[in-house]
Parts: structure tokens; sequence; C-alpha cells
């Protein structure tokens, strides 16, 4: 069994606890700006991710043909959309109506 006088609080002086609690202020402050300093600034990385497609680019990636540009892609899409319009509006008559959701 322990005795009590481990169990009783050890005694700081005043000072030593000053310096503790000062310490520790200055490492979370320390802590902070540079945690600020490193952030990146979010307008930047929104920006370049709202520019729009160059179609006169080339691809890139994987999907890449020889000689393909980016509007390519963009006009073989939109005429496959427009081709596939008819039977999608007709397949969706076609299917019942589901019952509202309450």
């Amino acid at each position: 069994m322990p005795s009590i006088a481990c169990l009783t609080p050890t005694r700081i002086s005043r000072q030593a606890l000053t310096r503790r609690v000062a310490a520790c202020a200055v490492a979370m402050g320390m802590s902070l700006a540079l945690g600020v300093l490193a952030a990146d600034k979010p307008g930047v990385e929104q920006a370049a991710q709202s520019e729009p497609m160059k179609p006169d680019e080339p691809m890139v990636g994987q999907m890449k043909k020889k000689g393909m540009m980016k509007g390519d892609m963009k006009k073989a899409a939109e005429k496959k959309d427009r081709e596939m319009r008819p039977m999608i509006e007709k397949e969706e008559r076609s299917m019942p109506q589901s019952p509202a959701k309450k």
C-alpha cells in the first residue's frame, strides 16, 4: 500500500508555476502562429480550380490520342447526348410513376 506522503500534492513555488504556465503559453502561441503562416490561402486554390477548360489544348492523361484536343471530347459528348436524348425521354415516359413519399 502506498504511503500517504506520495498521495499528497507536490508543492511548487509560485515562481516555478508561473514559469511553467508562461512556457506553455509561449509554446501555444508559437504553434498557432506557425499554423497560420503555413496555411494556404483558400482563394489561391479555388482560383486554380475554377479556370475554364481551353478546348484548343491537347488532351492529357490516359484517354489522350494523337492529335486529339480537349474540345473534341466535349463535342463528341454533346453529339452523343443529342443522339441519346430521345431514347432516354421515351424510356422515362414508359416507366411507371413512383408513388409520392410521405
